[in-house]
């Protein structure tokens, strides 16, 4: 996953803890919780987390603050892509 704009808030260390979603979703925590346990990268725009003022510190164990490039290189390997 490749998060760019607000999307980054969501893995900032302690956020996903303070989030209330529609209650028949589940907790945002749990949510990003079951996209690592699927061995999925979350990756971070860098542009994106530098606004907000957030370095790689700021951000959970194993998000990774990278360029698109990596992304791209996801994707050439055969990596499915969703937009939205």
């Amino acid at each position: 996953i490749f998060l760019t704009s607000s999307a980054v808030d969501w893995v900032r260390r302690g956020a996903a803890d303070k989030v209330v979603l529609n209650p028949l979703d589940p907790p945002m925590k749990d949510m990003i919780q079951a996209v690592r346990d699927a061995g999925c990268a979350i990756l971070v725009c860098p542009p994106c987390a530098k606004v907000r003022g957030y370095t790689q510190d700021d951000l959970l164990e194993g998000v990774v603050i990278t360029g698109s490039g990596a992304m791209h290189k996801l994707i050439k390997e055969g990596a499915a892509t969703l937009s939205f």
